[in-house]
């Protein structure tokens, strides 16, 4: 009786393995495909960014030019250390 348990418990176990190395492998399959969409979801933010920072550098010139000698002063300065 013992050992008909068990086989039934190794059965049961081995069943859920091979079920669970299925679901790995769907998963596995599936993330080239999530990377891609997410790598082209970030493009398209970062290049609606890169626009609005563009236009607002084209609508504020002295503030731009105050901010890049401002950032070129810091980096200067870390440079030397």
């Amino acid at each position: 009786m013992f050992s008909k348990n068990a086989d039934d418990i190794q059965g049961d176990v081995e069943a859920q393995i091979a079920a669970l190395r299925k679901e790995i492998s769907k998963i596995s399959a599936s993330l080239p495909d999530l990377s891609s969409e997410r790598f082209d979801e970030v493009k398209r933010i970062a290049t609606k960014q890169a626009k609005h920072a563009a236009a607002t550098a084209r609508e504020n010139p002295v503030a731009t030019i105050a901010i890049l000698a401002g950032a070129a002063v810091l980096v200067g300065l870390l440079a030397r250390r």
